[in-house]
């Protein structure tokens, strides 16, 4: 067995397919493949590929002969058995190398192993065609992403920091509404929310459906946090009915007013989320 030591990843593990590696370098690649998610998947599309080459060589075994191929092969012997009909003299059996009858082998040998490497490509080539064909059509039937899906998972996420909840924090509100306002394009003024008993704690700039987007947070007295985010979007005319969602625990009151979108996130449990984001559509 030689080694394959600073060839292609791909050739190694052909080889290690095959089992023709020395028993370091199997090793060697017992590690790779359990430790590279990359190596395991080209390991996975050759063995495919192997396999389907193997199924279709078998399969090429099993057919039937062609009739005119039968009939071709006969006439050659025939032929061979009576040398004038080739159009040459008879050679003396003692004349005739002794590796000659023995050639056609090599040659099958030869052609098998390019037909069974060839079925292993196509193998290979109908597994990524099918893995891309079955990612097309995933994409293809699945729901198309939104900013909302960004902002429901960023709250997530900074609903649960203590110390980090936001950048900027409630006691420079002033700097808030100038330096959001200037990143989003959408002039706003911080809803007082405390007769929803909601306390601002202060301000993040977030990026939702691939444009800057402001977060003001507040905390109720039950420490859950509620957030009103907003960005610009397509104009319209007026202000457009209130939405209500959900991603999974997380609650989403959704409206556009002018160029911005608006959308209030909370507990999806909260009663007051829709009468919260009422307040806010009409004071923001």
């Amino acid at each position: 067995m030689e080694s394959t030591q600073g060839l292609p990843l791909e050739v190694r593990l052909s080889a290690y397919l095959d089992g023709q590696l020395p028993e370091a370098e199997v090793e060697e690649i017992n590690a790779i493949l359990a430790g590279d998610d990359e190596a395991r998947v080209v390991y996975e599309k050759l063995k495919l590929g192997s396999e389907f080459g193997a199924r279709a060589f078998d399969r090429m075994l099993q057919d039937p002969i062609p009739l005119d191929l039968v009939r071709n092969i006969k006439e050659a012997g025939r032929n061979e058995d009576d040398p004038s009909k080739l159009g040459f003299a008879a050679v003396p059996a003692a004349e005739i190398p002794a590796n000659r009858r023995s050639a056609f082998w090599p040659q099958a040998l030869s052609a098998s192993l390019v037909i069974f490497l060839a079925g292993g490509a196509a193998g290979y080539l109908i597994s990524e065609q099918k893995q891309t064909s079955f990612q097309a059509a995933s994409n293809q039937f699945a729901p198309a992403r939104t900013w909302l899906d960004d902002v429901a998972e960023y709250h997530r996420i900074y609903s649960r920091q203590a110390r980090h909840l936001v950048e900027v924090p409630a006691s420079e509100s002033g700097h808030i509404v100038d330096w959001l306002s200037a990143s989003t394009g959408v002039p706003f003024a911080l809803p007082d929310l405390s007769a929803q008993k909601l306390t601002f704690e202060g301000a993040r700039l977030l990026v939702a459906g691939g444009k800057p987007t402001a977060q003001l947070l507040y905390r109720d007295a039950e420490n859950e946090i509620f957030a009103i985010c907003f960005l610009q979007s397509e104009p319209v005319e007026g202000t457009t009915p209130l939405a209500e969602s959900m991603r999974n625990d997380i609650g989403l009151v959704t409206w556009q007013k002018g160029k911005a979108s608006y959308v209030v996130v909370g507990p999806s449990a909260d009663p007051d989320l829709e009468r919260i984001a009422e307040v806010v559509s009409a004071n923001i």
